[in-house]
């Protein structure tokens, strides 16, 4: 039991130490006591980096808007990493990513705002929430093309979605994959073309469907 906690923990505190970057400490929720606090499992914690990892250019680029290209948004975005990680046991992988994780990062930078004079460049309270508003407006409409492209990654021949995971998930080159299918490059291309095409007309015929519906 205690070699098994004590990987536990070695997971978890890699995880956080890849996300931390050496940034400050988070406190705990007010009247929970940083030792009572719940932390993610092995599995939770692995697929929440993941998810986190994979979000940064958003959650970057957002934290960028509301502070008009500031220097300092790679600070806050290291600052709302940290706190979204000590929230990661709460999250529940049914819901939406970024429009929670946008929620850290605006506190984040409204925090910041506090610390400027007020001579600085920065958006009101207004424009801020307008920003928020459109931002997160995006993310859901991503999230919502995202779940329509996995249904229908599902629906593609056996073929046809192991060319797409060897060259877009693998990132196997055509020519690699070409000469393990002992076809040409050109063939392997114009395959990887008519997929493409056939996958957004499936999007965009899915999403036409949810809003007749």
């Amino acid at each position: 039991m205690r070699t098994e906690a004590n990987s536990t923990g070695h997971q978890n505190g890699n995880a956080r130490a890849r996300l931390r970057g050496g940034g400050p400490h988070v406190d705990a929720p007010r009247g929970q006591p940083p030792s009572e606090r719940e932390q993610p499992g092995p599995e939770h914690a692995a697929r929440f980096v993941e998810l986190l990892t994979s979000h940064q250019p958003k959650l970057y680029a957002y934290i960028c808007t509301l502070l008009v290209g500031d220097s300092s948004a790679s600070d806050v975005l290291q600052d709302t990493n940290i706190d979204l990680w000590s929230r990661a046991a709460e999250f529940d992988f049914e819901r939406p990513f970024l429009p929670w994780a946008f929620a850290f990062a605006r506190q984040r930078v409204m925090a910041f705002r506090k610390t400027q004079s007020r001579s600085r460049l920065l958006f009101g309270d207004a424009a801020m929430q307008r920003i928020d508003l459109q931002c997160t407006q995006l993310a859901a409409e991503a999230d919502v093309r995202l779940a329509a492209l996995q249904r229908c990654l599902q629906k593609l021949p056996p073929k046809q979605a192991t060319l797409v995971k060897e060259r877009y998930q693998g990132r196997s080159s055509v020519k690699l994959i070409a000469a393990r299918l002992g076809e040409t490059a050109q063939n392997i291309a114009s395959q990887l073309y008519r997929i493409r095409k056939a996958l957004a007309g499936c999007v965009d015929a899915s999403l036409t469907a949810e809003e007749r519906s």
